[in-house]
């Protein structure tokens, strides 16, 4: 395959790191970003004709058009535009902090939403294009202490939707990158309420229970996949990354239909009766 020329933002830890370091291992070139520039500068250095590594933050939209000025000038074009930064909330809603609660949103929508506007320009001028928005298995399946940061992922994946059908005539493919369990940062980082309430106690100890029981994958191998998909003619739409995305997806797509099934009577007796009337 020929290679790529990739922007990923949130390089430091995670997802992007891992991301960076695959692409760039392999011959790619790779424009770095992460909020504190500095946590992304070893990668011009070990990878000084491929890597540039800039200061982004995605909630700072002057950083954002110098970032993507820098990279397309730096490489001539981009290939793929990876949109990854992001971070959780995880706290019952009755609970949460409404600051961090659109801190959060702020970073994981907005932001994504700042990054693609101010890239398409450029993407639309190149006639080729592939934007991969990280969502999570929670942009398709929410639960417990997890429901505002979903709702953002859940965001993620709508635009993700809608953006594929805009940008298609330009050459332009959208994929939404929707990981499962993971060894990285994503659980430590998660910020906690400060003053949680004791109603939501059992909740919490179950939901830990489950976190630390969930077998972990490599952010290496989700890197992987994802070169696999950013070389394929025709990527998806939506992507699981895992087996426990994968299945936790297509349990609750079976469970969804059963319900559409179930209720299906009652979803058509409006129009029913407006034809019964006419």
């Amino acid at each position: 395959m020929t290679n790529k020329t990739w922007l990923i933002t949130g390089c430091a830890t995670g997802f992007g790191r891992a991301l960076a370091e695959t692409a760039l291992a392999r011959g790619d070139r790779v424009a770095v970003t992460d909020r504190d520039g500095a946590a992304v500068a070893d990668f011009a250095e070990r990878y000084p004709d491929t890597a540039l590594a800039l200061g982004v933050d995605v909630t700072k939209h002057d950083q954002i058009v110098s970032g993507i000025d820098a990279a397309f000038d730096h490489f001539g074009k981009v290939d793929v535009l990876v949109n990854n930064a992001g971070f959780a909330v995880q706290a019952a809603v009755e609970e949460a902090d409404m600051a961090r609660v659109r801190a959060m949103v702020d970073v994981n929508f907005f932001g994504t939403i700042d990054v693609i506007r101010t890239a398409l320009p450029r993407l639309r001028a190149q006639g080729s294009g592939h934007i991969m928005n990280f969502a999570s298995v929670g942009g398709r399946v929410s639960g417990p202490l997890m429901a505002l940061y979903c709702a953002s992922k859940f965001a993620v994946e709508g635009l993700s939707d809608g953006l594929a059908a805009e940008v298609g005539a330009f050459g332009i493919k959208v994929t939404t990158i929707e990981p499962g369990a993971f060894a990285t940062r994503f659980g430590t980082s998660a910020i906690m309420p400060d003053n949680p309430m004791a109603e939501y106690e059992p909740l919490r100890e179950g939901m830990q229970e489950l976190i630390g029981n969930l077998p972990m994958g490599q952010p290496e191998d989700l890197a992987e996949a994802m070169l696999d998909l950013a070389d394929a003619e025709n990527p998806p739409l939506k992507f699981a990354g895992g087996i426990d995305a994968w299945k936790m997806i297509s349990d609750n797509l079976d469970s969804q239909r059963k319900e559409l099934e179930d209720w299906k009577a009652v979803s058509t007796k409006a129009n029913s009766v407006a034809a019964e009337r006419a």
